[in-house]
């Protein structure tokens, strides 16, 4: 699973941050004007975690993780377990 530069972690305010310039699921920021709808960053980061958390749990013999952002990347290793070969590590 690839987490892209949408998702991203502020060290200063210790949250996780989102990247509108890096979201294009048109859909997800669709503003509904009949509604009187419209969608802040905030609104669409709780998605964008719910859309991640989900998917994260989705693995039946483990997920491989690739996080775009350096500083949420950091933010998420020890969360994780390391390995020096991913290739002959058993999935739990």
């Amino acid at each position: 699973m690839i987490i892209g530069p949408d998702l991203g972690f502020d060290p200063e305010a210790g949250r996780f941050s989102f990247n509108r310039g890096s979201y294009f699921d048109k859909k997800g920021m669709e503003n509904n004007v009949a509604l009187g709808i419209t969608y802040t960053d905030d609104d669409l980061l709780v998605f964008i975690k719910n859309i991640y958390g989900v998917l994260l749990t989705r693995g039946m013999l483990g997920t491989f993780v690739y996080v775009a952002d350096p500083v949420l990347r950091e933010h998420l290793r020890p969360s994780s377990p390391q390995t020096t070969d991913p290739l002959m590590t058993e999935a739990h």
